[in-house]
């Protein structure tokens, strides 16, 4: 792939990012540059740490190497969709969202979230 491609993958990704990702999809963290396959969200430094944890695949959306077809699955999806799925049932009030930098209540609210399916709902 050529490099020129390749700026055209990421250019994607940021556009993208621009309208599902504005905001981390675990914390409050504004502008996260990194994506996790496993959901295809956009998450911030703080989380995707996390994820990995939990053997989550995770990319930097401008330091990775791109595919065309990983590009078209994180577009097919964003952080609305994923809360739409694994945030159907929950309340804010229960677990609010974790701050950026309290890494502790992040890892629960990943676990809660992803792991357990706390709040999760397939319809």
């Amino acid at each position: 792939m050529s490099k020129k491609e390749e700026e055209k993958l990421i250019k994607r990704l940021r556009d993208f990012a621009r309208t599902a990702g504005r905001t981390c999809a675990d914390c409050t963290e504004k502008f996260p540059g990194q994506i996790c396959m496993d959901f295809n969200t956009f998450v911030c430094m703080s989380c995707v740490g996390i994820h990995r944890e939990f053997q989550h695949k995770c990319k930097s959306i401008s330091m990775s190497k791109w595919t065309a077809e990983e590009v078209k699955k994180v577009e097919s999806g964003g952080n609305l969709k994923a809360e739409q799925l694994y945030l159907a049932k929950w309340d804010s009030k229960d677990f609010p969202v974790p701050e950026a930098n309290d890494v502790g209540r992040i890892r629960k609210f990943i676990e809660l979230k992803y792991r357990d399916k706390k709040w999760f709902s397939g319809e």
